[in-house]
């Protein structure tokens, strides 16, 4: 029971640490108050891996090796290889085109810990189960998780073969509808920082950069998006914002269709369906 208690402590301690409800001055030493009270057991290698997610969760930006090995008071040799790992298990994320580091929502994928995102998914499950039956096709959920989009949820009519994007799939946020929908979100300047860094973007031509930089503003104006799959042919997305922008109540409620005329009927009547979905889930949300 002891340890049961203990166990459920330190969950709490993680999660408020992640909601920013503990606030941590981060000039003390961490390594000695991360350390618990002398217990029966000993676990050096997952302590430390421990003090680096209670580390990062509370920061604001991203920190470097170094900065990581200062505050912890750890050689840069032993944060070297707990990062690595926490990397590769993907706990971790490393900002492209730096060395810096941050918490990834690989807790969320875990234990779906973070209360806004269990909000979230409350909000979006009834009104998702009645939009795939009432258009008879698919619709997934998804949320930026770094420099991707990743599906939280997904939803299939009960009669019907269709296309579907299933729950834990990840896709580039600059090769998807729900993607631009996203970045249509966000405010300019951050939009701008994170185009920067994505490797996608900035491979395009500045004739194509200008051209997406415009169909951004499209979705802003037209509170949506329906195109052309850039990952596979033949098929057409249509997104939709949901929530409220920079929060964690905020994602793309979108619908894939085997489809190659966006002027089909078919797309304004699946938008429509999305439409008033988004409605009922905003309701939801208390938007």
């Amino acid at each position: 029971m002891e340890r049961y208690l203990n166990l459920n402590i330190n969950i709490l301690f993680i999660y408020e640490l992640i909601k920013g409800k503990i606030s941590i001055n981060l000039k003390i030493n961490y390594s000695q108050t991360m350390k618990t009270p002398a217990t029966r057991y000993s676990a050096p290698a997952l302590e430390k891996g421990l003090d680096i997610l209670e580390y990062l969760a509370p920061q604001t930006v991203p920190r470097s090796k170094a900065e990581i090995a200062e505050d912890l008071n750890r050689t840069p040799s032993e944060i070297y290889r707990m990062l690595t790992v926490l990397e590769q298990r993907g706990y971790v994320r490393k900002q492209p085109g730096t060395s810096s580091y941050s918490l990834s929502l690989k807790l969320f994928e875990l234990g779906h810990l973070q209360s806004g995102m269990t909000t979230l998914r409350k909000a979006i499950r009834q009104p998702m189960e009645q939009l795939a039956d009432g258009i008879g096709q698919a619709c997934h959920f998804s949320i930026q998780n770094g420099t991707d989009l990743l599906v939280i949820m997904e939803r299939m009519p009960s009669r019907r073969i269709c296309l579907a994007v299933g729950e834990g799939t990840t896709l580039p946020i600059t090769q998807s509808a729900s993607g631009y929908v996203q970045l249509s979100q966000m405010d300019e300047g951050d939009m701008q920082n994170f185009l920067k860094l994505d490797q996608y973007f900035q491979q395009l031509t500045q004739t194509k950069q200008k051209a997406n930089l415009k169909r951004i503003e499209k979705i802003r104006d037209n509170g949506y998006e329906t195109a052309h799959s850039l990952i596979t042919p033949g098929i057409i997305d249509i997104s939709l914002p949901i929530g409220i922008p920079n929060s964690d109540l905020s994602g793309a409620l979108a619908v894939s269709l085997f489809c190659n005329d966006l002027d089909a009927d078919i797309i304004q009547q699946t938008l429509s369906g999305i439409q008033k979905c988004a409605q009922q889930i905003n309701r939801n949300l208390g938007i």
